[in-house]
């Protein structure tokens, strides 16, 4: 068996060491067996092995003291014999090995001076501008001499000023929505057929470069009954989003959007980056031919699919990036002072936010090379520097 680097013997090595000492087996054989080098076994026999003495004891050393096995386990005389015997058992090894794993991990291998300079660098990141762990790593690797585990051990210590509760994801709160049924758009469910998400799949299949957008609402305060809202288009590609302020939760302020875009960037420019949308079954989007269609030309310029109903997952990439708004917007909060300079300044930000997903590249980035700075310009989103970053609260407060 080809020898295992870097690894740690476990508790079956252990086991497998002690049956083929007992049977007279010498370390070339039992590393051959576990896939370790011998000299990985030597010293485990050697740092585990245990005295055992006995009233009759001569105090005399046995001969494998200091020669291979270096136990006697495997000794004819073991009964007999009144010398030191030494002996490894799997149990004691493997009870020393977790013990000293644990003692080695316990302690912080980190300075004074170490803690002094990551708390005046890092901690005003995380705990004013809500910067993630991740983010902070992109950002200054260079002052942060350990993994992101240890990162996550150290504020869950204490040991930083950053809390768990400063953590984005660590301490959640959930606030239930109103829903009024009786503001909810009629709809035709016959507007559906051809659009299903299997018709959505087909297309994707025989079209598999296609620009595909995710499109969403996402809702202030109180739930569904009305007010302003954003709609959220989301390039599935690069991750970029774009946020559009809605003075409510209806159709017509939905395609009076895409009008907006077919005129900011121009019908082949839409046709390109629009070319698939897909969407949840809410009744803002339940009138799909106004997105669909250039109605000066008569002209399909792009195609709408739904998603089935209660699977958000299947545009999940979107509902993931609904995470970062809900950081600077937590639910229950009103978006009626907010303006769409506002949702422009909110989408920088976003889109300025390093992803592990992007190989720890921003959307924007990724976005130059497909969506192209000219038409990003357009749209009035910014490349916003990494300290400058601010997904909190405090963003949008005025």
């Amino acid at each position: 068996m080809k020898a295992k680097k870097y690894k740690h013997l476990t508790f079956e090595d252990r086991c497998i060491i002690e049956e083929f000492l007992n049977n007279n087996y010498n370390f070339t054989q039992i590393s051959n067996r576990i896939g370790k080098d011998r000299t990985t076994i030597s010293d485990e026999v050697k740092k585990h092995r245990y005295l055992r003495t006995t009233t009759y004891c001569n105090n005399n050393p046995c001969c494998y003291e200091s020669k291979p096995p270096y136990v006697c386990n495997s000794c004819s005389k073991f009964n007999n014999c009144r010398r030191f015997k030494y002996s490894y058992s799997h149990d004691v090894a493997h009870n020393e090995y977790c013990s000293t794993l644990v003692k080695s991990r316990s302690h912080l291998k980190i300075t004074k001076e170490e803690i002094a300079s990551i708390n005046e660098i890092v901690s005003p990141l995380m705990v004013h501008n809500h910067h993630s762990v991740n983010h902070v790593f992109i950002s200054h690797s260079e002052v942060l001499p350990f993994s992101k585990s240890t990162f996550y051990k150290y504020i869950d210590l204490g040991i930083l000023n950053v809390r768990n509760v400063d953590l984005q994801r660590k301490v959640r709160f959930k606030i239930n929505k109103e829903y009024n049924n009786e503001s909810r758009e009629k709809c035709n469910p016959k507007i559906k057929i051809g659009r299903f998400y299997t018709n959505f799949k087909d297309y994707v299949e025989l079209n598999p470069n296609c620009s595909i957008v995710e499109m969403d609402t996402v809702i202030g305060t109180s739930g569904g009954k009305g007010g302003k809202c954003f709609l959220t288009l989301l390039f599935r590609n690069c991750n970029f989003m774009l946020i559009f302020l809605l003075p409510y939760k209806q159709s017509k302020y939905v395609t009076e959007v895409f009008n907006y875009i077919k005129d900011l960037i121009g019908i082949n420019e839409f046709k390109r980056l629009f070319e698939v949308i897909l969407t949840d079954n809410g009744s803002e989007f339940y009138d799909p031919e106004s997105i669909e269609i250039d109605f000066k030309t008569g002209e399909k310029l792009i195609s709408v699919f739904y998603c089935e109903p209660n699977c958000s997952w299947q545009k999940g990439t979107l509902e993931k990036n609904h995470e970062y708004i809900r950081y600077v917007l937590p639910k229950g909060t009103s978006f009626a002072g907010l303006t769409q300079e506002d949702c422009n300044l909110l989408a920088s930000h976003i889109n300025s936010t390093p992803r592990l997903s992007l190989n720890n590249n921003t959307p924007y980035d990724i976005a130059l090379l497909f969506i192209g700075k000219k038409n990003i310009d357009k749209f009035k989103i910014k490349k916003i520097d990494n300290d400058n970053i601010n997904l909190s609260i405090r963003l949008l407060k005025k």
